[in-house]
């Protein structure tokens, strides 16, 4: 699949994020007994873990690709492409649902996957994302579950047409 990121996108980072992708899961208040504060509990148990592996993934790959640059932490305009490869349920056969066209849902995956990048210190901000091209597909194998990410910076910022 091709990524439709806008003119003048220069790729900065491509790889593949082994293991199952986690999404930023929705926060329940929880007060603080001690404070009486209110702090915000994440419902998804695996998204930290998953946020973790994914910005040191992002590290070690930067630094493989990139042998002699330190991180730049990018502020500029950018283009995230991202292709997320989940498990086939055993009991779904390919014929019957060939899309996985249920939950997770692919914006609650982006948001969490836009957390890990910024976690990973290679960009800045995930607001300066201005383009995100998000898919969902079936792995075809157990052992390439995960997410294939490809991120660009945009030279100049274009005027939406």
């Amino acid at each position: 699949m091709n990524c439709m990121c806008p003119s003048g996108a220069t790729p900065v980072l491509s790889c593949h994020v082994d293991g199952m992708p986690a999404t930023k899961g929705s926060y329940k208040p929880v007060r603080n007994r001690r404070t009486g504060k209110a702090l915000l509990v994440g419902m998804n148990k695996n998204e930290h873990q998953w946020r973790a592996h994914v910005a040191e993934t992002l590290r070690s790959q930067w630094f493989a690709q990139h042998r002699t640059d330190t991180m730049p932490r990018l502020d500029a305009p950018l283009c995230v492409h991202a292709v997320f490869l989940l498990p086939r349920p055993k009991s779904v056969h390919p014929a019957a649902r060939p899309w996985p066209s249920v939950a997770p849902d692919i914006d609650k995956l982006s948001r969490c996957l836009l957390d890990a990048i910024t976690d990973s210190e290679l960009i800045r901000d995930d607001g300066r994302v201005i383009h995100l091209d998000a898919v969902k597909h079936y792995a075809p194998t157990p052992h390439t579950v995960g997410v294939d990410l490809t991120i660009h910076t945009i030279a100049t910022e274009e005027e939406p047409s």
